[in-house]
């Protein structure tokens, strides 16, 4: 259990319990070679990994201490936490710059393009201008958040009944997540996946 508590800990909490008796399991059933060479580079890479960590965890902890401080309405959304959170703020800056959540979509590239030809107005593929960093955070937030919210899971499950794939299907629920966001922010309220239509 110590090792299993210690393995957890280095992989921050990602390793669970079940993965570990697993692993334990093979280990015993593999062929060990002991290398010199091997142990010090192995050693090298452990010693550069909990010299990283121990940079990393204070400036967590301070990321956290602001987000609680700044108390976004987003934090209110299921499965939208305080990292999240810093990634969009640092990206967005102040949301009330913003005077659309269509400006929002534009600034991470999660606006579709708009294609005119003749009388004929359609909108195309997303345009991906804009802030790569956000709109991967943001595809990779909209993930997490399909976990814990049942109104943006049956939002996403609607999409891929009209035929979506999952990448397609994902941006509209990045592109809900944005224009919820806004909402929220704007109105200093909490999420309330009544009023969502």
């Amino acid at each position: 259990m110590k090792d299993h508590e210690t393995l957890r800990k280095l992989s921050r909490g990602r390793l669970t319990y079940a993965k570990f008796a697993k692993l334990k399991e093979l280990a015993k059933n593999s062929i060990g070679h002991h290398n010199e060479n091997t142990d010090l580079l192995i050693s090298t890479y452990v010693s550069i990994y909990n010299d990283f960590n121990s940079k990393i965890n204070p400036i967590e902890i301070q990321i956290s201490t602001i987000i609680k401080e700044l108390n976004p309405r987003m934090l209110s959304i299921p499965g939208l936490g305080e990292m999240s959170a810093a990634i969009i703020l640092s990206e967005y800056g102040d949301i009330s710059n913003f005077s659309s959540p269509n400006k929002m979509l534009a600034f991470a590239g999660l606006d579709p393009s708009v294609i005119q030809s003749g009388t004929l107005n359609y909108k195309g593929k997303m345009v991906k201008h804009g802030s790569g960093h956000l709109r991967y955070a943001i595809m990779n937030i909209a993930m997490i958040i399909l976990r814990y919210s049942p109104t943006f899971y049956d939002y996403y499950l609607k999409k891929r009944s009209e035929g979506k794939c999952h990448r397609v299907a994902l941006s509209h629920v990045s592109k809900k997540l944005i224009r919820v966001i806004y909402s929220l922010e704007k109105s200093h309220s909490d999420f309330n996946p009544s009023l969502l239509r």
